[in-house]
């Protein structure tokens, strides 16, 4: 089967969504398909690309047209790689702020002329925005816009299916008419690649982790990866994190493993005694890995009830590293969640509990899942 994903942009680490649909084309490709990515808005170039982009040893075609390109030339371009490639299936990665600063991308309504005679699919990986109960009048109204937007997107395009990540945003579509299968994400950092010792010993020198990796046994390290969100109740679960680390006789220190976008976590620790704070700076997949093998507790600030679009925790999940997060998210469910490997910081004695099912959880990958999904897709 041919798959043509239609995303944003294609700046390997830097897109989400791109990166997404980079790993899943890999799975794709290695399961028999043939796969090209466009991104159809990239900021990150100034000038149409034809390139190659490879995920571990897959190179996947991919065709970039920058954001700065007359919208006209842009779909005019798609359409004629569309037509040369002839796809079964066309998939669109929706997020609206990918393709319009506002969210609010009018433009991509010509897709209904360019899909015309071949399968089109779409994935909801964002809604609109507003959702929030503390968000702002803009906001809100903005969100109002966007809404109404992806239903005539809907309307028009008629998709022969519809994909989005989560329970609660299928929810949301339903309410406005809109029927969704739910298909969770995955992490987006291979888990079997692990750099040479080489690259690993330059980044133990360059980050000072020698006190932390010749001795792990001896810290309980919570770690950060991906965008920090300063959320209630983050201070907090630091704080608990250490005095159970005190409890139980061993060191507590803090790892930001990637970027370390968002809050800046070594701010919430002046008044933790003894804490030890580590930042990497960015890193190659193999050498996120091996940073993580360091980890006992993996932080989320994303809240719970959206922790199956998170990044950051399914990457946690993925390596059977048990989920620490706040005692202040009222959506947290014990029941559900336990069995996820996700704990809510209310007393040491939870973050105890988690701390003691590292090694035991199973790591889970959704990948295989996904891609059987998106294939099903393309055959129905």
């Amino acid at each position: 089967m041919k798959f043509c994903f239609i995303c944003g942009s294609l700046q390997i680490g830097h897109d989400g969504v791109g990166d997404y649909v980079r790993r899943l084309a890999s799975e794709l490709i290695n399961n028999g398909h043939q796969v090209v990515i466009v991104a159809l808005n990239d900021t990150y170039l100034s000038a149409i690309e034809y390139a190659e982009q490879a995920y571990e040893d897959t190179v996947i075609n991919v065709f970039r047209l920058p954001a700065n390109m007359p919208s006209g030339k842009r779909y005019a371009n798609l359409n004629k790689y569309v037509s040369e490639f002839k796809p079964d299936i066309i998939s669109l990665q929706y997020v609206g702020f990918a393709f319009n600063k506002y969210g609010l991308p009018i433009d991509i309504l010509r897709l209904k002329k360019i899909a015309q005679g071949v399968k089109l699919h779409i994935m909801l990986h964002e809604l609109w925005c507003g959702m929030a109960v503390n968000a702002g009048l803009k906001e809100k109204v903005l969100g109002k816009a966007q809404q109404l937007f992806l239903k005539l997107l809907i309307s028009v395009l008629s998709p022969e299916s519809i994909f989005t990540s989560i329970n609660p945003y299928a929810l949301y579509l339903s309410r406005i008419g809109v029927h969704a299968d739910v298909v969770p994400i995955f992490g987006n950092i291979p888990v079997t690649e692990l750099g040479d010792q080489e690259e690993w010993a330059d980044l133990v020198e360059k980050a000072n982790l020698s006190a932390l990796s010749s001795a792990p046994q001896n810290w309980l390290i919570a770690g950060f990866f991906g965008t920090t969100y300063n959320r209630p109740g983050l201070k907090e679960l630091l704080e608990t994190t250490a005095a159970t680390a005190k409890s139980a006789g061993l060191k507590f220190g803090v790892l930001a493993i990637g970027h370390g976008r968002g809050q800046n976590v070594s701010e919430l620790l002046t008044n933790i005694a003894d804490a030890a704070y580590w930042q990497t700076g960015p890193l190659s997949p193999g050498m996120i890995n091996r940073s993580m093998e360091l980890v006992d507790l993996g932080v989320v600030t994303s809240p719970v009830d959206g922790i199956d679009k998170s990044g950051s925790a399914i990457t946690w999940m993925e390596r059977g590293i048990p989920v620490l997060i706040s005692a202040q998210d009222k959506t947290y469910k014990k029941t559900g969640m336990i069995a996820l490997g996700v704990y809510q910081a209310n007393s040491q004695t939870d973050v105890l509990e988690a701390y003691k099912v590292k090694n035991k959880l199973i790591p889970k990958s959704r990948i295989k899942q996904v891609a059987m999904a998106y294939t099903v897709c393309g055959l129905n």
